[in-house]
């Protein structure tokens, strides 16, 4: 039976990093954020530096998961938290009987209380990061990376600081065979097959899907350490091995920051539709001064490729700002009456620990 919820989830550990938004978040001085909700990991984190968090997706499924994380803000410590996903250091231990204990004491819904009553108990209480399709998909390709790597495929997460990594990266690691697996995985046929199921995105990056990936792994690797990356975790184990490989989500200090934001009143609440139309509406007229759209616009086309800016422009205050996470492609948007400050975010969004994304950032004029 839990099967089929299995297949409902496509994020449970999440395909961002959103430490970058938190920075840029703190760096603004934004209050009020709408936020794509992924599984949660991707927007309450932003509550550490604002007051307000709007999640939306057209998923009821990951919202159920974002309802889940916020109710693990409000009851569990840190520590506990960590336990409840198997986040490292407690990784490496059976935590099936205290996520059982943590589930019973949580503040859900009836729907929300049955839905991920029916996971866990399919997954005989086992966790739920990386049950998600998305997660699953780069288990399935860490395994192609061992194979095609080779014994010492893992000696760059052994590296302590950027310059080592950099001369190990230029010197000594396995290029011939790195760029024989970003060639046989990173491509449109293997995602297709195996999570997007024909519905990749129409790419108008100028270059090839290699050169896309290449340039995309050559600079996460230059910019940050492999070990503080969850992304690269998950690509080269399938999991997060120790605690540097945390998200922002499972470190301490923003942990704290949003557990006490949530039992101050700062609000975290979920929205299920088109994103579009929901910041399109009147009465959502000047309620945010951050809107973090992920890469859904990446997936746009036709008229709502060109229009959805100037759509969603009223929700936003003067000076507002709206960040993008383009993917393979960049929405030919219209942007009167915004201003390009990606520049100004540049040693930011470097750090980005996931890589595949291009960033671009505008403010409201």
């Amino acid at each position: 039976m839990a099967q089929a919820y299995f297949n409902q989830l496509n994020y449970t550990l999440g395909n961002e990093d959103t430490s970058v938004d938190v920075e840029i978040i703190r760096k603004l001085k934004s209050q009020s954020i709408f936020s794509i909700a992924g599984c949660g990991g991707r927007s309450l984190p932003l509550l550490e530096g604002a007051q307000r968090v709007v999640m939306g997706d057209v998923s009821p499924y990951q919202l159920s998961l974002c309802r889940l994380r916020k109710s693990l803000y409000e009851a569990l410590e840190y520590e506990e938290f960590l336990m409840f996903f198997d986040f490292p250091p407690f990784s490496g231990q059976d935590n099936s009987y205290q996520r059982k204990v943590i589930f019973k004491k949580l503040n859900l819904s009836v729907e929300d209380r049955n839905y991920f009553y029916s996971i866990l108990e399919g997954l005989n209480w086992k966790s739920l990061l990386y049950i998600g399709k998305w997660e699953r998909t780069f288990q399935t390709m860490s395994k192609a990376l061992r194979l095609i790597m080779g014994k010492d495929y893992s000696k760059i997460f052994n590296l302590h600081s950027i310059d080592e990594q950099n001369y190990f990266f230029e010197n000594e690691f396995p290029m011939l065979r790195w760029k024989s697996l970003i060639y046989l995985l990173g491509n449109k046929s293997v995602f297709n097959a195996l999570l997007y199921k024909g519905d990749f995105i129409v790419k108008n990056a100028p270059e090839s899907h290699f050169n896309y990936y290449k340039d995309s792994f050559d600079g996460l690797f230059k910019n940050n350490l492999a070990r503080r990356s969850f992304f690269l975790h998950l690509c080269f184990f399938g999991k997060i091995t120790h605690q540097d490989g945390n998200p922002i989500e499972a470190h301490r200090g923003n942990f704290e920051a949003v557990k006490d934001k949530l039992k101050a009143g700062g609000e975290a609440t979920t929205h299920q539709g088109d994103l579009v139309g929901y910041l399109a509406q009147k009465k959502q007229e000047g309620s945010f001064d951050f809107l973090g759209l992920s890469d859904v616009p990446s997936y746009f086309s036709g008229e709502l490729e060109k229009s959805f800016i100037q759509q969603i422009s009223p929700s936003l205050k003067k000076g507002g700002v709206i960040c993008l996470r383009n993917y393979l492609r960049t929405p030919m948007a219209d942007l009167t009456g915004f201003t390009d400050i990606t520049t100004d975010f540049k040693d930011i969004s470097k750090h980005e620990k996931v890589g595949v994304y291009r960033f671009q950032l505008f403010s409201k004029q």
